[in-house]
């Protein structure tokens, strides 16, 4: 799963990376929680767009969302199959662009976890898949998103079994077009964990279980 995340390129890197025509303006977070605006980059017929929504997907059919659990994480096995989720995938895809994330390890003993911090390491930004939706709740027009997962690569098996869904550059095009595509290419984009000799992983503190706490410190490794 993914919970928590941070976001640390200054906006122009974000443009260059991503090709972006537009990209809102943004300040580096360290703790980002569901519930509050991230950024986000679709496709548009101007070119990619970057733009911010929500993180928890709301379907456009809802009227309550209250009566929603949160959905901040879809479960690849599921984009097809869930009505939650089936109308987004097919054609409102995106990139959701993060620093890196966090994911808690349980201890053996089952009583406690211990936070660890996962990035990339050419620094480079980890592109999450999304699915993305526009709802009108009480007249007021949402756009909403949720972050895929997958199964764990070899290197976060350890701490956790799921993951984030991480898009390489070369299936960016295919994955934000915003036509019908079959399930089959689709799948095959994003059912793959990315590659464990691309990412790196340490513990960092336990500060950032609080959501409330900010700042660089939460991702500098601490002794386990």
């Amino acid at each position: 799963m993914c919970g928590r995340f941070c976001l640390d390129y200054p906006r122009a890197s974000l443009i260059n990376w991503y090709h972006a025509v537009t990209m809102p303006e943004i300040e580096s977070r360290y703790n980002i929680a569901p519930t509050t605006d991230i950024v986000v980059i679709r496709d548009s017929v101007d070119g990619r767009i970057g733009s911010m929504m929500r993180w928890g997907l709301i379907p456009h059919w809802v009227k309550d969302p209250k009566k929603l659990p949160l959905l901040f994480n879809a479960r690849v096995e599921s984009l097809a199959i869930k009505p939650l989720y089936k109308n987004a995938f097919r054609r409102q895809r995106c990139i959701i662009p993060a620093s890196g994330f966090y994911e808690w390890k349980l201890s053996s003993d089952g009583k406690s976890k211990k936070p660890f911090y996962v990035s990339a390491k050419d620094g480079s930004p980890l592109s999450f898949a999304g699915i993305w939706e526009t709802a009108t709740i009480d007249e007021v027009v949402i756009d909403s998103c949720t972050i895929i997962t997958t199964n764990s690569n070899a290197l976060m098996r350890s701490i956790h079994d799921r993951m984030p869904v991480i898009l390489t550059p070369e299936t960016w095009d295919t994955w934000l077009t915003p036509s019908g595509l079959s399930e089959d290419i689709l799948m095959s984009i994003i059912l793959k964990p990315f590659s464990s000799e691309l990412i790196q992983l340490w513990a960092v503190s336990p500060a950032v279980g609080r959501i409330s706490n900010q700042g660089k410190d939460l991702i500098q490794p601490v002794n386990e």
